[in-house]
């Protein structure tokens, strides 16, 4: 069931341009919580920068196409999470202390981000799809579960440099509608919303490209390309992400840095993992 534009949920956005606010799980996810969801998407990716004052309420009220008292209850709730400041005749003022907090407490996080903030992306499809036989064992989930599918395609200025295939846990679609897709990774976006992601599992070799990744990546049918899987994981060991990616090689690298605090008592190497565009 892939999510179609049009019908019951548009807005306009500042920029114009339709602004879906249907999602999966839109029957018990109040209208208020969607909108909340997506300003702090735009908070946490910088669409509202941080030291400029955000739209007026009655501004917001008109591009989502929503009463002003919807409106309000979001940014209430922005305020008491610390995601905005309002001042009596400054305006509303962004705080995205969420992100960099999730940078800050994952490495990995922090380089997926710094890739996502010099980068944007296509949404190809988004919606709900049952899980693949071939990818049940890696989800943990017994084959045609019902699951959250988003692709996209990452590029910069030069050239395209990922296609990716995300995979994640019906419960956490509605903290994913496709208005609130940036260029974040998805599993930033979900450690900004409060989701707890605790470990990550990745596994990379190559492939080669087919006719409909290779149209989209610029290449040829049959080039090399670097391939990644990565799992993520809440607390309890749940598996909550897994993202398949394809990445470019000739606009990728992945760099691993091993640093031990104490080698002379044998203590363990830890790895420093670097990936990034080229």
């Amino acid at each position: 069931m892939v999510e179609k534009t049009g019908g019951i949920g548009m807005a306009r956005s500042e920029a114009g341009a339709a602004v879906d606010l249907s999602s999966p799980g839109r029957d018990v996810v109040p209208l208020y919580h969607r909108i909340y969801v997506i300003l702090l998407q735009k908070i946490s990716d910088g669409s509202y920068p941080s030291g400029e004052p955000m739209p007026s309420e009655d501004d917001l009220a008109v591009s989502f196409g929503v009463s002003r008292v919807t409106i309000r209850k979001a940014m209430e709730r922005l305020e008491r999470e610390g995601r905005v400041l309002r001042q009596r005749g400054r305006g509303t003022f962004p705080q995205p202390p969420a992100i960099e907090a999730a940078a800050a407490a994952s490495p990995l996080l922090s380089n997926q981000i710094s890739l996502a903030r010099r980068t944007k992306v296509v949404v190809l499809e988004h919606g709900l799809v049952r899980l693949p036989p071939q990818l049940a064992e890696a989800f943990e989930q017994p084959a045609g579960s019902e699951v959250l599918r988003i692709v996209r395609v990452r590029h910069d200025q030069r050239s395209p440099i990922s296609h990716t295939v995300c995979y994640v846990a019906p419960d956490l679609a509605p903290l994913l509608p496709r208005s609130a897709i940036s260029s974040l990774p998805i599993s930033a976006t979900l450690a900004a919303a409060g989701v707890q992601l605790t470990h990550f599992q990745e596994r990379i070799t190559a492939v080669l490209a087919d006719s409909e990744v290779a149209r989209h990546l610029g290449t040829e049918v049959g080039s090399a390309l670097v391939s990644m899987t990565r799992q993520a994981r809440e607390g309890n060991g749940r598996v909550l992400e897994l993202l398949q990616a394809l990445y470019r090689p000739d606009r990728y690298e992945y760099r691993v840095e091993y640093s031990s605090a104490d080698q002379g008592n044998g203590s363990p190497w830890k790895a420093m993992i670097t990936d990034s565009g080229a």
